[in-house]
């Protein structure tokens, strides 16, 4: 019994991470409508500050514990969709949560908007 149960919850774990990588991209569009706008950066950067995206990534995304998020070395192609769903999913196998029941699309999109301002990498690998 304790072994069905068992490979039960193994079974719905696999289905769910499943699902959670054929989610489709943002439901508004596979780019950021926020991108280089100086108000939506303005309100990103405040609620970088206020979900404390900081302690991880470090006060401008730098890196500390989670990785610098200004530079054009992503273990993922960072294209919008893509960090769009670990903001809101989370990031398997790390420490990032995910914060789609805090925020909401546009907030995520802001914060994402504030990461793109504070890029440093290689101007020829934009992606965005």
């Amino acid at each position: 019994m304790r072994f069905k149960l068992f490979a039960n919850s193994l079974l719905v774990t696999g289905l769910a991470a499943v699902l959670w990588t054929a989610l489709p991209a943002p439901a508004q569009g596979d780019t950021n409508p926020f991108t280089g706008d100086p108000d939506a950066i303005a309100q990103g950067k405040r609620l970088w500050a206020e979900t404390g995206c900081y302690a991880c990534h470090g006060k401008e995304a730098g890196g500390a514990v989670g990785p610098d998020l200004t530079d054009d070395q992503w273990v993922y192609r960072p294209t919008d969709a893509t960090i769009f769903k670990a903001i809101a999913k989370g990031r398997k196998g790390t420490t990032m949560v995910g914060w789609s029941s805090s925020l909401t699309d546009e907030q995520i999109w802001k914060v994402i908007a504030y990461i793109r301002s504070l890029y440093k990498g290689d101007p020829g690998k934009v992606i965005w």
